[in-house]
């Protein structure tokens, strides 16, 4: 018992003992400044560039049809070739109409030889009336004789016209210089009005097809620059002409049709490659613009930080504008001149002191 009791009060000593004694004073620790990486603010011109995506396609392209039934007796070009205005493509045999041309002009002739006989009888009737050499009722049925011999003439005209025309489409022609993208006959084959022969494309100039917001539709028009840059000749642009702006939105995208055209005088560019569109449509002048990267998301919030005189990091938060690439437009939040940190500024608490490692 006694060994117990001694034990309690030496602990009891301990304790009063260590009570008793000095604490040691708090350590005030100092933060190392942080290094970051800062830029001076500038404002430069930002131009509103429209880019879209779309597939080169003719100017025109047409495909030639028959306009006479027959039978393909040759064509002159083949798919890949050139053809020039009003040049034969395909030719039909046109023997039927050859003899239907010749009968009708035959019947043309004789319904001349029998109008020259009913007008010099009209003649003399119109002579004998006066002295009742004959009856009123006899005159009047020369003049419908002669009326209705001119009538037949005018009838024959008609007929030789319309035979010489189908004559003539049994030549199928160009209509205008181009490239055969397709033929779709052969030699003997037998075809109908309305069958398809062969495909035109004018591809001195190709077309874009491309879609436009509201937003940027507004701003566009014909005389907008346009670069145009297809996806195999990626180290070549094209210059462009705005050429057709479509006046109503698709009802279910809300954007507007808007064709480009892209000169192709060595036809090096084909129907079918992907092309890249940008039309500079305004230009906004005296603009702030800074990295996309140096934007912080934070609560609902868009914040960047910028460096005081003193070596502070000073929070800013800001509106956000158009995108020009990697950088975009502060609308609110920064002015020129201002010092913006670039990197490093997601370790950033606001009043934090910094040590600028890179200026610009």
């Amino acid at each position: 018992m006694k060994k117990r009791l001694m034990t309690i009060s030496l602990l009891a000593g301990l304790v009063v003992l260590s009570g008793c004694s000095p604490q040691k004073e708090d350590q005030v620790v100092v933060a190392k400044p942080r290094s970051v990486s800062t830029v001076v603010i500038a404002r430069r011109d930002l131009p509103i560039v429209v880019s879209a995506v779309g597939r080169l396609i003719p100017n025109r392209e047409v495909v030639l049809s028959s306009q006479v039934s027959g039978i393909v007796q040759s064509y002159t070009v083949d798919t890949g070739d050139a053809a020039t205005v009003d040049q034969k493509v395909v030719i039909l045999d046109s023997t039927d109409y050859q003899l239907a041309l010749s009968e009708a002009e035959a019947n043309l002739l004789a319904a001349r030889a029998r109008y020259v006989a009913a007008k010099n009888s009209f003649r003399r009737a119109g002579q004998l009336l006066p002295d009742n050499v004959i009856t009123p009722e006899y005159y009047e049925k020369i003049e419908a004789d002669f009326k209705a011999t001119q009538a037949g003439v005018s009838q024959s005209e008609a007929v030789v016209d319309i035979a010489r025309r189908r004559l003539d489409k049994t030549v199928i022609r160009a209509p205008f210089d181009g490239l055969v993208t397709l033929r779709l006959v052969e030699k003997g084959q037998n075809i109908n009005v309305g069958d398809p022969v062969i495909a035109i494309a004018d591809m001195q100039s190709m077309r874009v097809k491309i879609h436009v917001n509201e937003q940027d539709y507004v701003h566009l028009d014909r005389d907008d620059p346009v670069t145009v840059t297809i996806e195999a000749y990626p180290a070549q642009s094209f210059p462009g002409l705005v050429d057709r702006i479509g006046v109503k939105a698709d009802s279910h995208t809300n954007t507007f049709e808007v064709e480009v055209l892209v000169a192709n005088p060595d036809l090096t560019l084909k129907a079918g490659l992907t092309a890249t569109v940008q039309i500079v449509v305004d230009e906004i002048r005296d603009a702030i613009m800074i990295p996309q990267g140096c934007v912080l998301f934070r609560e609902n919030r868009k914040e960047v930080f910028v460096v005081t005189d003193v070596g502070k990091a000073v929070v800013r938060e800001v509106k956000l504008g158009r995108i020009d690439g990697s950088s975009v437009r502060i609308l609110e939040g920064l002015v020129e001149g201002d010092r913006l940190v670039t990197t490093g500024s997601q370790y950033l608490k606001d009043g934090d002191s910094v040590v600028v490692a890179e200026i610009r």
